[in-house]
C-alpha cells in the first residue's frame, strides 16, 4: 500500500466562486495511480450539485491518456447533470497533447479564470 501512496501525487485547491461555479486546481500528476482520486474529487462536486467547473491546470505537470480519459468523462458526467466544465492555464505541454488529439474542440479552454468565468 506504501508503494501505491507514494505514486499518488496529486492534490486539490477548491474555490466556489459566487457566480456558482467551482474552480478545482490539479495540482501534480493526473495518471493511472491518480485517477481515483481525481473521480472521487468530481463525484463530490456532483453530490453537491456543484456541477458547473472551471479546471485550473497551472500547476498540473503531467497527464497520460487516462487522464485525458478522465477530462472526457467528466465532461458527460457534468453536462447529465447540467452542468459545463471548462479548462484553464494548460501549459505547453498538456496544451500541446490537447491539440494532438483536437481535445480543445470538445472541452472549452481559456488562459484566464477572467475569461472562463464568462462561461457562467
Amino acid at each position: 500500500m506504501t508503494e501505491q501512496n507514494e505514486k499518488v501525487k496529486l492534490s486539490f485547491e477548491r474555490k466556489d466562486a459566487t457566480k456558482g461555479y467551482v474552480v478545482l486546481s490539479l495540482i501534480g500528476d493526473l495518471d493511472m495511480w491518480t485517477l481515483p482520486v481525481a473521480k472521487e474529487q468530481i463525484q463530490k462536486l456532483v453530490d453537491e450539485n456543484k456541477v458547473k467547473v472551471v479546471l485550473d491546470l497551472e500547476r498540473t505537470n503531467y497527464i497520460d491518456s487516462s487522464g485525458l480519459g478522465f477530462f472526457i468523462g467528466t465532461l458527460k458526467k457534468l453536462r447529465d447533470a447540467g452542468g459545463e466544465l471548462v479548462l484553464i492555464s494548460l501549459n505547453s505541454y498538456i496544451y500541446g497533447i490537447f491539440q494532438l488529439i483536437q481535445l480543445q474542440h470538445i472541452i472549452k479552454t481559456y488562459d484566464s479564470l477572467e475569461e472562463a468565468s464568462k462561461e457562467f
